[in-house]
This record gives C-alpha cells, structure tokens and sequence, in this order.
C-alpha cells in the first residue's frame, strides 16, 4: 500500500461505504456468559457492548472466541491449581457447546465452516487464552487431542501473568520444559500460536520452535505506545509478517493512545503502523476484545459497540486504502489466513 498525500485524501463526507462482513479476531464470549451475560440479548450499552445480536446487526459474521482463564483472579476465568484451571476451561468450552447446540453459534471446526457471507449465527473459531487448562503434554498424550476434537484451534501459551508452560507480558520469563512440549503437541495438532500476551523472551523461543505461522490475536504497536511488552515491536511485526500471520487491532482506548482519550485515528496510526512494518496491508485486520474486562467507555471515541466498527474502515478510506485492502481488514485476511491453518 502507498501512502496517499494528505491533500488527494478524501473528506469522510464523501465517503460511502457499503454494509460489509467483519470477523473479529478475539471476542471473550464464553467469559462474559459465565460472568452473568446472557449473549442471546442485545447488550445494554452502557455496561456491555457485545452480544450476538449486536454482533450480527452489524455484519460480524466470524469471530475468535475465547477460553480465557488466568491465576487467582476472583472471577469466572480465575484458578489456583492446574485442576482449577482446567475447570474454568471446560465451562467456557461447554459456554460454546451450549450456544451451538441452541442454534446461536456456529463452532468452526475445519476450513468449510468458515462465513462466506453474513449469517445468523456467529461463526467462532475456538481460542484458547492462557493455556493452564491443557495438561502437561509429556504427561498425557490424550488430553489435547480431546480439547481438539471439542473445537480448539487457536491457542496462547500464556496470559499476562504468564502460566507453567511460558511467561506473559508482565514477565521476562521465557518457556518452561512443559511449554516446549506444548508447542511440539499443539503443532502437531495442527492448533494456532497466538503470541498476543507472550514475554519477548516467550515470543522469540516460540518463534525459534515452530516453523509454523502466528497470530497476535489483539495487539497494538509499541512503538506507537513508549514501550511495554504487552504491544508489538517492530520486529515482531515484521516476524509475524514473514509466516502470513495476521495481526488483530485491540481496541481498548489505553492500548491504543497514551493521552486520556483514544480516537478512531488512534486505530487507523496503529494500523498503518503494522501495514508499514510489514510492507503489506494483508497482516492487518480487528482483535476488538471489546468487553474482554471493560465497559464501551474504555473503547474509543466514537466506538459504543461493534455497529461502529465501519467508522476504522471509514478512517481507513480516508487514509488511502483500497477496496481491497478495507476488505481484507474487516474479513478477508483473518479468513485468508483460516482457510490455511484450519483443517480440510
């Protein structure tokens, strides 16, 4: 992608684009049920924004749904113990199962259930978000064949405060011996790395055990940020970009800014960042997390919920980017990518 000289770029006014598909790379359904949530429902706008009608009215036809877990938080997700933990993840797991068998969701399994259109039901690929609910693979052979034949297909070795098997963003702890043997098991698998809230150190061992491509699910620039482990530096962009990864935009207002107030231009700097690091728009597209922890206040300015997602496009427009290039971000390239690494 070129970028457009600020006095050919076109006023938002004139800008018209046509009600389109969206696949949102990371969305904590599964959570935000256990939480109390019933998705079934429109959410109420001031305390939530995502449920699955909101989702569908606004042509979001695919998603990453999450299993989040993560220590001794004092919710739904939270755990003490190895057995805690695979706990709270069989309950998000079972969230999925029973939205599935209700008719609300569409568990993508394999490459031909992937949307092709918009659709009624929300088709989600199943992330696993920290990855303490698996067992030790040198231990069990079995367990994470049956988490795989139950649906998952993305997974992140760790969360923030990282797990056994790798150290997150809060940490400058590497992979563990077990976390080895986890990459070994989920590569064979054939189940997604997400490297969102990997250490630097955990992303670069990652990187030197799989031959595999990677996602970051819901990640934003560090350079754009002044620093922290939790965003992207350069040279991790430009990795993912070299394995046809995909990078999900987050966008959570303190992700994105460091002012008080993140706008919709806040998002189009981090994506024409990655797009520059990358020399190519195809690892770009949406990581919302949108309710993954906050309320739409946390969102930015001018983003109340997912029926606002077309304003990035819109800015995205403005900015130069093609048809084309709009319509990889709001689908494309996560189905691009999918269509690759899911099974036949």
């Amino acid at each position: 992608m070129r970028a457009v000289p600020a006095d050919r770029r076109i006023p938002a006014a004139r800008i018209l684009l046509p009600f389109a598909m969206w696949f949102d790379g990371h969305l904590d359904l599964a959570w935000n049920a256990l939480c109390g949530r019933d998705l079934r429902h429109p959410a109420d706008g001031r305390t939530a924004c995502i449920a699955l009608p909101d989702l569908r009215a606004a042509g979001v036809a695919g998603a990453l749904g999450t299993i989040f877990t993560a220590p001794n938080e004092p919710d739904c997700a939270g755990y003490t113990d190895s057995a805690g933990a695979r706990r709270a993840g069989r309950r998000q797991l079972a969230v999925y199962h029973a939205l599935e068998r209700r008719g609300a969701i569409r568990i993508v399994r394999r490459a031909a259930d992937l949307p092709t259109g918009p659709t009624d039901r929300l088709h989600v690929v199943v992330l696993m978000e920290g990855a303490d609910p698996l067992a030790d693979p040198r231990r069990s052979q079995v367990d994470l064949a049956r988490w795989h034949a139950a649906g998952l297909r993305v997974a992140g070795l760790a969360w923030a405060r990282g797990t056994r098997f790798a150290g997150g963003n809060g940490t400058e702890d590497g992979l563990t011996a077990a976390g080895r043997a986890l990459i070994a098991a989920l590569d064979a698998h054939g189940i997604v790395h997400d490297v969102s809230h990997l250490s630097d150190r955990a992303f670069d061992e990652l990187l030197d055990l799989t031959g595999q491509p990677v996602i970051a699910s819901h990640s934003n620039c560090r350079a754009l940020m002044g620093g922290g482990q939790r965003h992207l530096a350069d040279r991790q962009i430009r990795a993912i970009a070299a394995r046809n990864g995909v990078i999900g935009l987050n966008l959570l207002g303190r992700f994105l800014s460091t002012r008080k107030h993140a706008t919709i231009e806040d998002c189009v700097r981090h994506v024409d960042h990655v797009a520059a690091c990358a020399g190519t728009t195809a690892i770009c597209a949406l990581g919302s997390d949108a309710d993954g922890g906050f309320t739409p206040d946390g969102l930015p300015k001018g983003i109340r919920g997912p029926r606002d997602f077309e304003a990035i496009a819109t800015a995205l427009a403005r900015r130069g980017w093609s048809d084309a290039d709009l319509r990889g971000f709001r689908s494309m390239h996560w189905l691009r990518f999918l269509r690759r690494a899911l099974p036949a």
